[in-house]
């Protein structure tokens, strides 16, 4: 590894990636489209689609609008079950693809962790780098609230979780921003053996009515925007977060930023207020090349500015 590379080396909660960006759950698929294209390599890791207990179908046809700085989407999906793998056909099984992380979700807690029994087994934990938990999925058993947005139900699907895989595999758990207080979540979070903690994910959302009918086909409860339009609130949960940690009030814990970030400016604005790294998603979509961008802007900045490690980077905005 060169010199300029080690510079850009980070460590999330266990997960060793050699630069600070990686792909967000949803927007890269397995990694064989990246390949294709020609830009896996691109990526320090991708984040799996997030996989349920039993392959779903969605409810209804998936359909994109573009808002002002940003995408709307389903947030509800098809998902593939982990009753469907097969230890000699992972999808994500190709050297070219590099770093993995799994999603997982479901919802039930004991779904989430029957996800996790099912990755447990050697022959379906091969290659996978860590597990990513996707808790802004809405639990059955409490009116159809995020797991995210209630502190006491997260912190039971963690310990579940953390419970049914091996304890060297590293866990992130993926929270929501718009809550009244993401510190209070991530310190259950974290309690119950989550080693890094990701933020955020789609902000709930509808597309704008239209037609003679007035009709919304980008509907609540599953239309969620993402894209540029977000990262301020992006910025604003890793900040509370990372100021928690220098409170006291929350354990120390890595932080991944995911959330409008899509250029090497906003990696930074993310690093200067306390992420470790960046999952790059909406900017994917609409540039496959960016995150090429994004880890050479951020190598060009270390070098003008004569900074040995992307890691004195991290938390500085705190520090004024």
């Amino acid at each position: 590894m060169s010199a300029a590379l080690d510079a850009l080396a980070v460590d999330v909660g266990g997960l060793r990636l050699k630069h600070p960006v990686m792909g967000a759950s949803g927007c890269v698929a397995f990694g064989r489209e990246l390949k294709r294209l020609g830009i896996a390599d691109d990526l320090a890791a991708i984040v799996t689609p997030s996989m349920t207990a039993s392959t779903r179908p969605a409810s209804r046809r998936g359909v994109l609008r573009e808002s002002a700085s940003g995408l709307l989407a389903p947030t509800e999906r098809p998902s593939l079950g982990v009753d469907r793998l097969r230890p000699t056909a992972l999808p994500w099984d190709d050297d070219a693809i590099g770093q993995v992380v799994v999603s997982i979700a479901g919802t039930t807690i004991g779904e989430c962790a029957e996800v996790a029994q099912g990755l447990r087994r050697n022959s379906l934990m091969r290659r996978v780098a860590a597990v990513e938990m996707n808790l802004a999925c809405p639990d059955a058993k409490n009116s159809g609230r995020p797991f995210s947005h209630d502190e006491f139900q997260a912190t039971k699907a963690v310990a579940r979780v953390r419970e049914e895989l091996p304890r060297s595999v590293p866990l992130l758990a993926k929270l929501s921003a718009d809550v009244t207080d993401v510190a209070d979540i991530a310190r259950g979070c974290v309690k119950a053996g989550a080693t890094a903690i990701v933020v955020g994910s789609p902000l709930r959302a509808i597309g704008r009515p239209f037609g003679p009918h007035q009709h919304i086909d980008v509907a609540a409860p599953s239309g969620g925007l993402s894209g540029p339009a977000i990262l301020p609130v992006t910025l604003r949960a890793i900040w509370d977060l990372r100021a928690a940690v220098r409170s006291g009030r929350l354990a120390p814990v890595h932080l991944v930023a995911v959330g409008g970030v899509s250029s090497a400016a906003d990696a930074l604005a993310a690093l200067a207020v306390g992420a470790t790294a960046v999952q790059l998603g909406t900017a994917l979509l609409h540039d496959p090349s960016s995150a090429r961008s994004v880890v050479d802007g951020l190598s060009e900045h270390l070098s003008h500015n004569g900074i040995d490690s992307v890691l004195d980077l991290v938390g500085l905005a705190h520090e004024g």
